[in-house]
């Protein structure tokens, strides 16, 4: 299998966008509040976000170029959801939730990683598929 179809572009701005959105999510403005108490820490609880930041941007590009990949070259912007609905329920949902129940947490938090991760992968998804595939 080659890579030749991978849309990298594609896949930095997804990720730029995926950090967006979790910018915007995990925020007081939408989650911030209710994820910080469903955790348990305060925000000195949380210390420098940078690191954890960084890796999850590259995770993001990791995952854009994994959703490009099996993106069909040329598809439009509704193929490219499809495939990135596909990769949520085939592969996020259910590393998700099997983490989450053997780690013991609610469904009230799982609920808020998913909703993210839901909205980010169509977001990933659109923009490949705006950009060609």
């Amino acid at each position: 299998m080659s890579l030749d179809n991978v849309n990298l572009l594609g896949a930095v701005i997804g990720a730029a966008a995926a950090m967006g959105i979790g910018a915007l999510w995990y925020s007081p403005v939408l989650f911030g509040n209710r994820w910080q108490k469903l955790i348990g820490r305060t925000p000195e609880e949380m210390g420098n976000p940078i690191l954890s930041m960084v890796i999850a941007t590259i995770m993001f590009l990791v995952f854009g170029v994994g959703l490009s990949w099996i993106v069909p070259d040329g598809a439009d912007i509704g193929v490219s959801l499809m495939w990135a609905f596909l990769a949520f329920w085939a592969f996020v949902l259910p590393a998700t939730v099997i983490n989450g129940v053997f780690e013991g947490r609610g469904w009230a938090l799982m609920s808020i990683y998913l909703g993210y991760m839901l909205v980010a992968t169509l977001v990933i998804g659109a923009i490949i598929g705006f950009l060609g595939g």
